[in-house]
């Protein structure tokens, strides 16, 4: 199905940037100031956390600049709109997965503090998926 002009609106939503903008920011914290703490010799758990984090950057950029070049050019033809949005999708999913970084990084804190972001990352996951199917349901009374 090819998009319309309404539907390219929907594509890219200031929500989506908002999200991004609060994962980079929050993964470039952790790279700095976790990195600044690691001690000689590092520890590993630490390394792989932040070497997730800061391979997850390169994509989030990508995903910005996919986002300004959709709102900033109106002459994107179909075809390209299209492969630009799920290009951008990939990056908004390997942005989200290296949040699995911080849960490791919270672990590496303390075991409770690891196993209490983790059980509310579940318990936010089912409330939001919830709520979708939920407003999914009313939408179509």
């Amino acid at each position: 199905m090819v998009p319309e002009a309404a539907q390219r609106e929907a594509g890219h939503s200031d929500k989506s940037l908002s999200l991004m903008i609060g994962i980079t920011s929050f993964n470039t914290g952790n790279i700095l100031f976790r990195g600044l703490e690691l001690s000689d010799p590092p520890d590993m758990i630490v390394v792989t956390g932040l070497a997730i984090l800061a391979s997850a950057l390169p994509f989030q950029a990508g995903f910005f600049l996919i986002d300004a070049y959709l709102k900033d050019i109106e002459s994107v033809n179909d075809v390209e709109y299209v492969m630009l949005l799920r290009l951008s999708l990939i990056c908004q999913l390997i942005s989200y997965l290296s949040l699995s970084a911080c849960a490791l990084l919270m672990w590496n804190t303390h075991r409770i503090i690891g196993m209490a972001f983790i059980g509310s990352v579940i318990i936010a996951v089912v409330l939001i998926r919830t709520a979708m199917v939920s407003s999914e349901r009313l939408a179509h009374i």
